[in-house]
């Protein structure tokens, strides 16, 4: 039975990348519906792409999905990030019926307003300041090519993917301090602009939390975690995660409390 929710926030697909999960997101699209749906960036690793071009047909069927829901009547909203930043040119223009647009202010139905963003826009701030910070960030991207390498190994060899950057990150405590860092950045900067609280993704954390009376709400990856953020229809915010074929739902009040 499908589930439908008022919106759906979705970021980090990375297609165009091995380690993308794109049969699966398939499959979540599936299981779900929405009135609105906000790709929140790195959708097409297009970095990837120009250094190794690899785009399987999973890949290109997520695209197609995705306009074919914009063309029913779904507004679907596109802020490119990061891995995706030549997209950013389009930025006023639509692609298929996709708005793109560098940022998005959404209004919940309980009358909340929140600011969703990828998120590289935090990176300045967050690894400005102390040497620690410096290399909690210099960690945080050394786990993420670990796992990036050793899964390409593992694809070679025809194995699953298993989330390597999952187990560690939580164990790295510099990497660990990154995340928290990030996650207190992206609050200020919602209620510095006057927002009840963001909306973002960029580093593969799922994760709802109040944050000095800010909702700080990362949508995760369809990397490592298979996640996105959905609104109910009362306005309330719930993380999704696809696992064994099927959408859990519940909500986090910690960065790490979801294993892969």
């Amino acid at each position: 039975m499908e589930a439908r929710y008022r919106t759906i926030f979705v970021s980090d697909l990375h297609l165009g990348a091995e380690e993308s999960r794109a049969s699966d997101f398939l499959d979540f699209l599936d299981t779900v519906s929405a009135d609105r749906i906000y790709l929140v960036g790195d959708i097409v690793d297009i970095e990837r792409l120009q250094n190794r071009p690899l785009f399987p047909q999973s890949h290109g069927q997520v695209i197609a999905r995705l306009v074919q829901l914009a063309d029913s009547g779904i507004d679907v909203r596109y802020i490119p990030g990061n891995h995706d930043h030549p997209m950013r040119s389009l930025v006023g223009r639509d692609i298929c019926g996709i708005p793109v647009m560098m940022e998005a202010e959404h209004q919940t139905a309980n009358g909340k307003s929140l600011l969703v963003v990828h998120g590289d826009v935090l990176d300045g701030v967050v690894n400005k300041g102390s040497a620690q910070h410096s290399l909690g960030a210099t960690a945080y991207r050394l786990i993420m090519r670990v796992d990036v390498t050793v899964n390409q190994v593992r694809g070679f060899l025809g194995q699953d993917y298993v989330s390597i950057s999952s187990a560690i990150k939580n164990k790295v405590r510099l990497a660990y301090e990154y995340i928290r860092r990030y996650e207190s950045c992206a609050a200020e900067l919602a209620a510095e602009r006057g927002f009840d609280g963001i909306v973002c993704g960029h580093i593969h954390r799922p994760c709802i939390r109040e944050i000095d009376g800010v909702i700080y709400a990362n949508d995760g990856d369809w990397v490592e975690h298979r996640t996105a953020l959905a609104e109910l229809q009362d306005g309330s915010l719930q993380l999704l995660h696809w696992k064994g074929g099927t959408v859990v739902t519940g909500t986090l009040s910690r960065p790490d409390t979801l294993a892969a």
